[in-house]
């Protein structure tokens, strides 16, 4: 019981660099000022033992420079949330320093039996970096004074033994800067690790592996991982469902929110605010695949829709896109979807997607499909940026199409291979049917069609069914959206 209860904490607890803290700055510029001096040292043709044009020569100006600037940019803008992504520019100072050993090895040695030194100087660094990955990343190693510790044996090692010898035996700061710069590496590590903060929430705080819009799923069955080899795309993967259900409970649960003020209230709204619903307590219908990786997106639902700016042939249409939570009632999800609508409608300029996509439309062709190939490789990996995501119709939790405005009945809308959109809704206008009572009388009844095209990966087919079949309860029965849910369901780490 208190394994669990410490994993669970340290789901919402791990060690950050804030902004305001000084000893973050502290490093910060000791890393930056390493990087200056070795480079500098380098520039200069450097008497470690390899000469200007060597490549080693270039990698001993590259990896200080790569390693400073990775660490300063990812401590100052992922510091406080997000510190693994630190965990880079530690594996590229890293490698500088033994690369730099094995250089200074072989022009001079490292002193009596160097050959083991330099195998434990390796070992060592190596050492370091694996205690530093695991004090970053959430709470693996629950204090940081192992991390402080594991640097003070090396910066102890420069100044004592490799820069104080250097000086007595007559160097002069020239030839001093490679190791100064060292120094300054190593010294930003421990005033890094000393400067850790521990940083608890009431959510799951991001680990390694973690994209920024979503969290990796780690406690899935090795079936769920090799499916997604199996049916590597997600049309390759997709199973199509078809539903109905009567309108005259929805026509009147409509009618009644807008003689409530709500204009414009209509079947969109309740779809979307049953999928919420859904979502609050069948989280893993939030889920996406990515990079050959299950996710999930942990109380952000995005909801994504094309929407004509007029209702006719001529118009231009846009992609909106609405964030709802699991909680929210249908009256927020009808704020929120109507906010968005009207920006939509009512600026005049391209939305952010049509900016974009007129963008990449403007490259020629050939330069087009490499562009949309790296696109496509950054988001693979969790490279692409939130702010690209965020434009992008291709990702999110749902694309919710309105057929019935066209006045046709819902198509089976295939997903999209770029991105991770995992959901595809398309519903239709309403029909009519005569259907006969058991007394014999004839009934005329209003029936609205809908689709459902889903990436089976996601979730098994029960888990599949019993979430379809809460959807068309929900729908069924409204008047339950307009209530929070009494709970909000987590899915699985």
């Amino acid at each position: 019981m208190s394994e669990n209860k410490t994993s669970h904490e340290n789901r919402r607890t791990s060690f950050g660099l804030s902004r305001g803290n000084i000893l973050a700055w502290a490093a910060v510029v000791l890393m930056a000022l390493g990087a200056a001096l070795s480079i500098a040292y380098y520039a200069r043709g450097g008497s470690i033992g390899v000469s200007l044009n060597g490549w080693r020569v270039w990698l001993l100006c590259v990896l200080p420079a790569a390693a400073a600037v990775c660490f300063i940019a990812e401590a100052l803008i992922h510091g406080r949330d997000r510190l693994f992504k630190t965990g880079f520019a530690a594996l590229l100072g890293t490698a500088f320093l033994i690369l730099r050993a094995i250089a200074i090895y072989k022009e001079h040695g490292l002193g009596l039996f160097s050959g083991w030194v330099l195998g434990f100087y390796i070992a060592y660094c190596v050492m370091a970096l694996i205690v530093w990955e695991l004090t970053s990343n959430g709470m693996r190693l629950d204090t940081k004074w192992l991390a402080a510790a594991a640097f003070l044996p090396l910066l102890a090692y420069h100044v004592l033994l490799r820069l104080l010898p250097m000086l007595r035996n007559g160097a002069g700061f020239a030839e001093s800067l490679s190791e100064i710069g060292v120094i300054c590496f190593i010294a930003a590590m421990f005033i890094a690790s000393v400067g850790l903060e521990k940083i608890t929430s009431e959510h799951y705080r991001p680990q390694r592996g973690d994209r920024c819009d979503g969290r990796l799923i780690r406690s899935l069955d090795p079936m769920n991982g090799v499916a997604i080899y199996i049916m590597p795309d997600r049309n390759g993967a997709a199973t199509y469902y078809k539903d109905s259900f009567e309108c005259a409970g929805v026509e009147e649960y409509i009618r009644k929110k807008r003689e409530e003020g709500l204009d414009n209230f209509g079947i969109m709204h309740v779809i979307a605010s049953a999928y919420v619903r859904v979502v609050s307590q069948k989280p893993a219908m939030n889920r996406f695949i990515s990079g050959q990786k299950i996710y999930t997106r942990d109380g952000e639902i995005e909801l994504a829709m094309a929407v004509k700016k007029e209702l006719t042939a001529e118009a231009p249409e846009t992609i909106i896109k609405v964030y709802f939570e699991p909680g929210d009632t249908a009256y927020d999800v009808y704020r929120k979807y109507q906010e968005q609508v009207k920006l939509a409608k009512d600026t005049p300029l391209d939305s952010g997607f049509d900016n974009l996509a007129g963008l990449i439309n403007a490259v020629p062709g050939i330069l087009k499909k490499f562009l949309v190939w790296v696109l496509k490789c950054f988001d693979y990996f969790g490279w692409l940026p939130r702010d690209i995501m965020k434009l992008s119709p291709f990702h999110g939790s749902i694309f919710i199409t309105a057929l019935g405005s066209l006045g046709i009945q819902p198509v089976f809308h295939h997903l999209y291979d770029f991105g991770n959109v995992p959901i595809f809704v398309a519903f239709g206008s309403r029909r009519t049917v005569t259907e006969v009572e058991p007394s014999g009388t004839p009934v005329r009844h209003k029936y609205l069609d809908y689709t459902v095209v889903s990436d089976e990966r996601i979730v098994d087919g029960f888990y599949y069914a019993s979430s379809i079949k809460m959807f068309r309860r929900l729908i069924m029965n409204p008047e339950k959206l307009d209530v929070p849910p009494e709970e909000i369901m987590e899915d699985v780490y």
